[in-house]
């Protein structure tokens, strides 16, 4: 038995060892110090404890063995989701574990691992599972005795025959011809013996004029669906338009008007200083007449106005943004006005 000590003797003890190893180790050579490091035993013999004598062992209970009913039984259970989802092995059969179930229906067990897998999903293949016995249940059958009457010779087939019910059949609501699709209409037109080529529209004219005609009018005529009238325009939408037009007009006039004022002030430039002003080079591109200073390209009505630069060994202009599209619209211009002088 292991005795109990204080803390104070404890430490006591710890401290007469240290001294004694010290005493002990002091003066030793390195063979005698290797041999005593490796087997110190006799040293602390006096400060270790004895060991517990071992106690005699008895023989082995036998293992209670579940009888195999109850395996079966187990491995025959439902699924029951209260408890343990885990797979236990079960003599082979495999059961259900019976912990209650914790986090993913796992008990503490099994949520670590569970190598036989889940009750409620096939057995994993790779274990030698053995085949639960099929159950055989008795069965009995009741034999009664059916008395047969024989039908009298005397009677007749019409005489045997089951009367048949008459069976009610609902009447089928016909499709207005206005609803039909083609195929449909094609193929009512083949059972009239008309023709059934034509558009859509053509051939429910000719089925109503059939119709019409008095061969086969459905009890009410149903009209042909309306196209549904335009809706009229928003006054907003229309105000907003008329305001958009105006705003185009007074910039065309403004544009229009600095052209001519341009063109007024290049003239009076001219009569009062002849000498002083310069008469700018024209320059001809694709019979369209501009005023060149240097590389930079101005238009003829507005001679302060640039529209681009020149490469003139090249003939190409590198026009200002916009400034292309007029050009290919005075182009136009002069080309109409080119074909009525050739015809006259």
């Amino acid at each position: 038995m292991v005795k109990n000590i204080s803390v104070v003797a404890h430490n006591a003890r710890i401290r007469d060892l240290f001294r004694d190893t010290l005493a002990r180790v002091d003066g030793l050579s390195q063979e005698e110090f290797e041999r005593f490091r490796d087997d110190p035993s006799e040293f602390l013999a006096a400060y270790l404890l004895p060991l517990p004598e071992e106690s005699v062992k008895g023989p082995k209970k036998a293992s209670k063995k579940a009888p195999k009913e109850d395996v079966i039984a187990r491995a025959r259970a439902e699924f029951k989701p209260e408890k343990c989802h885990a797979r236990i092995w079960n003599s082979g059969y495999g059961c259900q574990c019976s912990r209650k179930a914790g986090e993913g229906g796992l008990c503490k067990k099994h949520a670590v691992h569970h190598k036989l897998g889940l009750y409620n999903e096939p057995k994993p293949p790779d274990h030698a599972w053995k085949c639960l016995p099929v159950e055989v249940a008795p069965v009995e059958v009741a034999v009664e005795e059916v008395a047969v009457e024989a039908a009298p010779a005397d009677l007749t087939v019409e005489e045997v025959a089951v009367e048949e019910a008459p069976v009610e059949v609902a009447p089928v609501e016909e499709k207005p011809i206005a609803k039909m699709h083609v195929p449909e209409l094609r193929e009512k037109l083949k059972e009239i013996g008309l023709s059934s080529k034509g558009k859509k529209k053509e051939l429910i004219e000719r089925l109503e004029e059939h119709m019409t005609a008095g061969v086969g009018l459905p009890k009410e005529v149903i009209p042909l669906e309306e196209k549904p009238k335009r809706k009229p325009r928003k006054k907003k939408e229309v105000k907003k338009k008329e305001e958009v037009e105006e705003i185009i007009e007074k910039v065309e006039d403004i544009i229009e008007k600095e052209a001519e004022q341009a063109v007024v002030e290049r003239f009076a430039q001219l009569e009062a200083d002849p000498e002083v002003y310069e008469e700018m080079e024209e320059y001809e591109h694709q019979d369209v007449v501009y005023y060149i200073d240097g590389d930079d390209l101005f238009d003829k009505l507005n001679p302060k106005r640039k529209v681009g630069t020149v490469d003139q060994d090249e003939d190409i202009i590198f026009w200002l943004p916009g400034c292309e599209k007029e050009h290919e619209e005075k182009r136009g211009s002069q080309g109409d006005e080119s074909d009525v002088s050739d015809s006259e």
